[in-house]
């Protein structure tokens, strides 16, 4: 008979730790390098509540088989066997098979596309196939003979007795609802500019960790998370009390983790994957890595360079203090690497310190970890710009490497005519200002304040950059705040709490309403908006449906402040033109050409990552650029051992 994988849907919770242990498992036991490079050969298919896998079934007389012009599928050995080497990608194949368990998976860069599918995993040292082996519900079964007989009579007893089979299925699922951290009412909150979430207690913090199921140790939550953070690992030690432990795993795999607990969308990337989500609610995964380090450092634990670690003779520059460059230094620091950090701002941070408001990140946190840094060996040189306080041409005869994450800083305007009228402000000069006097520090000309006090504020923008200013005019006694979008509220690109925080805190949104002329006083000033209403129409390119202007609904919206929220794009460094370095047609910097390391540019000693490559993004995703780097740095250097953290259970990989 032939070998296959069945499921029983009746126990399967949807946690999609099948589809993780193949793709970890025909990748060298290791997480693939990225979401397009993820490939299982088995998949969760769900409805609701209900859930399935496909998969290879091996079939007897498979139709794969005899479809296959070249021979590359055989039946053998109870099994249907795929030789990759000889597929032609003729997708053959794929029409015959009856469950839709082929795919057609690229191969490579410039390569072509190849047929996919189960085998069994024949080739691991257990045997055993990885998603059977790894399957929390033990919903999946390697069917033979034996499997398929004791199947047959176990639901003969099932249906005489009247049980119901799905025993483990509920006995997992069967959790508290979720119970995340308290924020401050609305009310008390607005009135000043401090975090709005309250940290966990120790009590709290164990209740919702024991939530957890731990589906396995490679889930579903710690692969959606960009830094691949050990999630139930770390869970797990939190409803143990062992919180300098977790704190010492949390820093193998995140430079900030204090910081991404506050300031990450978990709602999209962790607690988005989490299978208790659809049923009580997923666990408060940000909060916990947020108490995790908070508690930890309270107690005076800190993070080091293993004291094993000799400093080396190797110098590196880091350009830009912001999440890619601390990411970058962090690294390097634990290898030995002496490491001089360059920005233009006082303080460390960039964006997270003069972009993000302090009432969702406390600032006190980015003096915290300065102080850490500088214990590691690390060198801050601050209110320091390339091109103008030290030359770049200076950096690369004086460093082995140099890392570039500089972000992206400049703002992308409306095109609309009279943009830069007395009362049209840009959304980071606006935060960057409010930031600098919450943080005591002198106004500065670049970015000057900004009276918002007793004005009616329109914010034209839908992102978390929009939030951001919404929320900061609030705080700044506007008399009114409306955010302006043109599309609707399910199709806004920020955060869903962001928008419930607004809202909750006196914010008026006004949907569907596109923007088309800025309205002025004899004197030039802004008095208002011009809009149009819009209805969404078909999808563009990027997949998100087109406003489509509705016809003689213009109007003006009042306003005495007009805010450009719509985020931001590459700016310009002229000090990088003549250094080999090249750019895409969007101003990104390109890394990872042929003969090139993944984060290096065109010249060999300059390495880039985050923002002013990807574009503007998460704060983890740079962060995880950054360390990439400092990898990439190492083996530039002919060091590609893995790094050795102080106390720390493994290697950083």
């Amino acid at each position: 008979m032939n070998k296959f994988i069945a499921v029983d849907a009746q126990e399967c919770i949807g946690c999609h730790v099948c589809e993780i242990a193949c793709a970890v498992a025909h990748n060298r036991q290791s997480w693939p390098e990225s979401i397009a490079a993820f490939h299982p050969r088995i998949e969760v298919i769900s409805h609701q509540q209900n859930h399935v896998t496909v998969t290879c079934h091996h079939c007897n007389n498979a139709p794969c088989v005899t479809s296959c012009p070249v021979g590359a599928l055989t039946y053998r050995n109870e099994q249907v066997h795929l030789n990759e080497a000889r597929c032609i990608g003729c997708k053959n194949c794929v029409l015959a098979c009856p469950f839709g368990a082929i795919e057609m998976v690229n191969a490579g860069q410039d390569a072509i596309w190849l047929a996919q599918k189960c085998d069994l995993c024949e080739q691991s040292e257990s045997g055993q196939p990885a998603c059977v082996a790894h399957c929390p519900a033990d919903a999946l079964k390697l069917m033979d003979d034996r499997e398929l007989n004791d199947l047959r009579l176990r639901r003969q007893k099932m249906a005489l007795s009247g049980a119901s089979a799905a025993v483990r299925r509920q006995s997992l699922l069967d959790k508290p609802a979720r119970n995340g951290a308290e924020k401050l009412p609305a009310i008390q909150r607005k009135m000043h500019f401090e975090e709005i979430y309250q940290g966990l207690s120790s009590l709290h913090a164990v209740n919702e960790s024991q939530r957890c199921i731990h589906c396995a140790q490679k889930a579903r939550c710690n692969w959606t998370c960009p830094l691949h953070n050990a999630i139930p690992e770390l869970l797990r030690l939190v409803a143990e009390g062992k919180i300098i432990e977790a704190a010492e795993l949390s820093h193998q795999s995140s430079s900030l983790p204090e910081i991404c607990g506050r300031v990450c969308p978990q709602e999209r990337l962790c607690e988005g994957a989490c299978t208790l989500k659809p049923h009580s609610g997923a666990v408060a995964i940000g909060n916990i890595e947020r108490y995790i380090t908070d508690t930890a450092l309270a107690q005076g634990w800190w993070p080091k360079v293993s004291p094993d670690i000799a400093t080396r003779k190797e110098r590196v520059a880091v350009i830009g203090a912001g999440p890619a460059g601390l990411g970058c230094a962090d690294i390097l620091a634990r290898r030995g690497i002496q490491v001089d950090v360059y920005d233009r701002y006082p303080e460390i941070g960039g964006l997270l310190t003069f972009g993000i408001p302090p009432f969702k990140l406390d600032k006190q946190l980015l003096a915290m970890r300065r102080e850490i840094f500088n214990s590691m060996g690390i060198e801050f040189h601050l209110n320091c710009e390339i091109g103008r306080d030290i030359a770049f041409s200076e950096l690369l005869s004086s460093y082995q490497a140099v890392f570039l994450g500089v972000g992206t800083y400049d703002l992308m305007r409306a095109g609309l005519e009279h943009e830069d009228s007395p009362g049209v402000v840009q959304a980071l000069p606006l935060l960057t200002a409010s930031a600098r006097r919450v943080m005591n520090l002198a106004d500065d000309a670049a970015t000057p304040w900004i009276e918002l006090a007793g004005k009616h504020v329109v914010v034209l923008g839908g992102g978390d950059t929009a939030m951001d200013c919404l929320r900061t005019a609030i705080r700044l006694g506007a008399a009114s705040v409306t955010c302006a979008y043109r599309r609707d509220e399910a199709s806004m690109p920020g955060s869903k709490k962001e928008v419930v925080n607004a809202r909750e805190e006196g914010v008026e949104f006004l949907f569907n309403a596109q923007p088309q002329f800025i309205e002025r006083n004899d004197n030039g000033a802004v008095t208002g908006i011009g809009l149009i209403r819009t209805l969404l129409g078909e999808p563009g390119s990027d997949g998100r449906r087109r406003p489509q202007p509705v016809v003689g609904s213009e109007f003006v919206l009042p306003a005495d402040v007009l805010v450009m929220a719509f985020g931001f794009q590459p700016h310009a460094m002229p000090w990088l033109e003549t250094h080999q370095v090249t750019f895409d047609k969007y101003g990104l910097i390109e890394t990872g050409k042929a003969g090139r390391l993944s984060t290096q540019t065109q010249h060999p000693k300059i390495f880039a990552g985050g923002d002013a490559v990807h574009g503007a993004d998460l704060v983890v995703t740079a962060m995880v650029a950054g360390r990439q780097a400092a990898r990439d740095i190492l083996v530039m250097l002919g060091d590609s051992s893995p790094i050795q953290c102080s106390h720390s259970q493994e290697p950083l990989r």
